[in-house]
């Protein structure tokens, strides 16, 4: 039989009734006894939470923090820290840019070379980790300190990899998966666990002799980090990397981005306001995000009970698809356009 936590008045009017019983009649609302059976009820509640807080620390489905941390410590697994995003960055002159020169964006967020410039480019890091420090090609900089013959101005490339420190959500699924699939020295599981220990890796499939005995094909999505959450080669060579130092030697490894594939649909709903497009957009986004694998299907029943999920919309009819939609080998499905008729 499980046991509920009592409520204060519930913990007040037992220890009311307990001191009435052994006092021999009803105390005064004002008088000691009444004070006191407040007080000692009020120190119970604040054990009961405690204790109903420690319990749920004891599982890990309900762990949190620190406490979840420790659990996950027990089996090899620590919170993913924060990491900086990397790219290049062009700038114009004749000059040479040193290691360790600093710029910054218009926001304010200063980035570093890592290395010195060659033919105008050099390497170029956040220098504070996570995922605000990501950015698409052509983000405009500007050099904190001169540089002899170089212009004030420069270009970033692309600038990814950056990513938060590891939430306790993220944590808690390896964390299962990790208690429900024990290591085998090289399964499915294995592989997939290999690849979501790199900061920023979303979700991630293993595909055994897709490409024949021996070979090992992994797919992985950087979901918030990169352009519809396909990843690039900078984290293509990180999860690369950290597979191999812990796969068979004998396997062969093959890890690369699954094909985005637009999710393209003709809606015909009302109201048409704006405001409801946007709820739509953002619950198709969902689906997407939660059913999509590679070479997996998104179900018709899906999408409309996405649609039907948006409590201001009060008819629709989705013109296309009319059926299950599947994606070939490799590809995965992506948010894409929405035509409103």
């Amino acid at each position: 039989m499980s046991f509920e936590r009592p409520t204060l008045a519930e913990i007040i009017r037992r220890v009311q009734a307990d001191a009435e019983s052994r006092i021999g009649k009803k105390v005064m609302r004002w008088s000691l006894a009444s004070v006191m059976t407040r007080v000692i009820s009020g120190v119970s509640h604040g054990l009961h939470g405690y204790i109903a807080f420690v319990l749920r620390q004891c599982f890990t489905s309900t762990a949190e923090g620190n406490y979840l941390e420790r659990r996950a410590s027990e089996y090899g697994i620590y919170r993913l820290q924060a990491s900086k995003a990397v790219g290049t960055v062009t700038f114009t002159g004749t000059g040479v840019v040193p290691a360790g020169t600093q710029l910054q964006n218009e926001r304010g967020a200063v980035y570093v070379t890592t290395d010195e410039s060659k033919d105008g480019a050099a390497p170029l890091e956040a220098a504070d980790a996570g995922a605000s420090g990501n950015s698409e090609a052509g983000m405009q900089l500007t050099l904190v300190s001169p540089v002899v013959g170089v212009m004030s101005s420069a270009v970033a490339g692309e600038l990814t990899g950056g990513a938060d420190a590891e939430g306790d959500e993220s944590l808690r699924e390896r964390l299962l998966a990790r208690q429900k699939n024990p290591p085998k020295a090289g399964t499915k599981a294995d592989y997939v666990a290999w690849a979501r220990q790199v900061p920023g890796v979303t979700r991630a499939w293993c595909y055994p002799q897709e490409l024949g005995m021996g070979h090992v094909t992994v797919r992985f999505m950087t979901d918030g980090m990169t352009s519809n959450g396909i990843p690039n080669e900078t984290m293509i060579r990180r999860v690369t990397d950290e597979i191999e130092a812990n796969m068979p030697v004998t396997a062969m490894l093959h890890v690369v981005a699954p094909i985005p594939k637009p999710l393209n649909l003709t809606l015909d709903i009302l109201p048409e306001t704006e405001a409801i497009k946007a709820k739509i957009e953002s619950a198709i986004e969902s689906v997407v995000l939660a059913e999509a694998t590679p070479g997996g299907s998104i179900l018709l029943t899906s999408l409309d009970r996405a649609i039907s999920g948006v409590g201001e919309v009060t008819s629709y009819r989705i013109q296309s698809p009319t059926d299950d939609v599947a994606a070939s080998v490799g590809e995965i499905f992506v948010p894409g356009t929405i035509t409103w008729v």
